[in-house]
């Protein structure tokens, strides 16, 4: 038989004297040379060779650590069905190795096959109640929806294990799953209380945080994952980014447009409505289009940004400390109302800002006045994801800024 040519099919067919100390050898020298080859990232050649270890002794040791490297080789070469097929073989020859069925466990899982993952995590915990195996197995019970099942399998962990971080970790996932936050970041808590660099609890636990509302906390993490670990960032921008698509929608920065008439929020009480810059508006009755820009902290959803009746152009209600319009006092009767709804929005994705376009209207003798420091421009729209806007800083005005 020409060993290179191997099918998957009779890769653990027992050849003769499979068990005799000299195919053993053979075995072993074969698996050797895979492993060089492996390492040297030669996954062919290395595939080559492990198959030729597992002909020449089938039912041995050195044939099945031969068969959990090529089936790694498979998975890095991205043939995760191929990996299966060698870890389902193996399995054949000797099912009571628990470390094959967790590994085949995390292949059906990276596939998001959790029925079959959990299968295999039950199998290798039925061979060996392992601290790593339970810890698979919690996993597996998280991937398939079973939180409570879950929450056991870490809890036998913890007992295990009190001193060492793991089922704490587990817990605080389950709790993450069920929506008990609080609890989900207690947990990680106390695992980071046992292994401080646990990078994987500080981005659990800044996800909870995101989940809790506590964005400022979660903001910690992430700066925390970046300090131990500068060289890779995966982790940190992971959360990063878990952290921009849970905030909610801001508006960060309203300016003057350049393409339409600029609205002069800047001027204050008693401003006379021809003195903002516009010739139109000396005669009476007359009406200027003027504009605003919003600039938001994320990219919105257009037709909400466009949708005018999600706007509200008003006057500010003063507390009493001289940001109401007019400083608080009464305005004069030459003072001009605006239109509370705009007449036109234009949402510019590239900058993440909108163009509020509506009329200023001069009085009927051409001595009208208005506050422009204190009009109120606020938005209740939402972003790409559909989060509404954040509550404390969907309003502009030019007295108080973003509010």
């Amino acid at each position: 038989m020409d060993l290179f040519s191997v099918t998957s099919d009779n890769l653990f067919t027992p050849v003769t004297d499979a068990r005799s100390a000299q195919m053993q050898n053979m075995s072993i020298r074969a698996l050797n040379d895979g492993l060089k080859q492996f390492t040297a990232g030669k996954y062919d050649v290395a595939i080559a060779s492990f198959k030729k270890s597992i002909s020449f002794a089938p039912t041995t040791d050195s044939a099945l650590n031969a068969a959990d490297y090529m089936a790694r080789s498979y998975v890095i070469q991205g043939n995760t069905q191929a990996a299966i097929g060698a870890y389902t073989k193996a399995l054949k020859v000797a099912p009571n190795r628990d470390d094959l069925h967790v590994q085949l466990g995390n292949l059906y899982t990276s596939n998001k096959d959790y029925t079959n993952a959990l299968a295999q995590y039950k199998l290798g915990v039925k061979y060996n109640a392992s601290p790593a195996n339970l810890f698979s197995l919690g996993q597996g019970y998280l991937g398939a929806g079973q939180t409570d099942q879950a929450m056991l399998q870490f809890q036998r962990l913890k007992q295990q294990q009190p001193n060492g971080p793991y089922g704490d970790f587990g817990m605080g996932q389950t709790y993450a799953k069920q929506g008990n936050h609080q609890a989900a970041i207690d947990s990680f808590q106390k695992a980071l209380a046992k292994k401080g660099d646990y990078l994987n609890a500080y981005s659990e636990m800044g996800r909870a945080y995101v989940d809790n509302g506590q964005m400022d906390q979660a903001k910690q993490q992430a700066a925390t994952l970046n300090t131990l670990s500068p060289v890779d960032t995966t982790l940190a921008n992971g959360l990063n980014q878990y952290i921009y698509q849970k905030s909610k929608p801001q508006i960060v920065q309203a300016n003057a447009s350049k393409v339409f008439t600029p609205f002069l929020a800047s001027l204050g009480p008693g401003t006379p409505v021809n003195a903002m810059g516009f010739y139109t508006l000396s005669q009476a009755n007359a009406s200027q289009t003027v504009s605003m820009v919003f600039k938001f902290s994320k990219q919105m959803d257009q037709r909400s940004v466009e949708n005018v009746f999600n706007w509200n152009i008003a006057r500010a209600i003063g507390t009493g400390r001289g940001d109401g319009y007019n400083s608080d006092m009464s305005p004069p009767s030459s003072d001009v109302n605006l239109q509370p709804t705009p007449l036109g929005v234009y949402y510019d994705t590239a900058t993440q800002s909108a163009t509020v376009l509506f009329n200023l209207t001069q009085n009927a003798t051409a001595d009208g006045t208005i506050d422009p420091r204190h009009i109120n421009f606020s938005f209740a729209g939402k972003d790409v994801t559909g989060l509404t806007m954040d509550k404390t800083a969907n309003m502009y005005s030019g007295y108080a800024g973003v509010a």
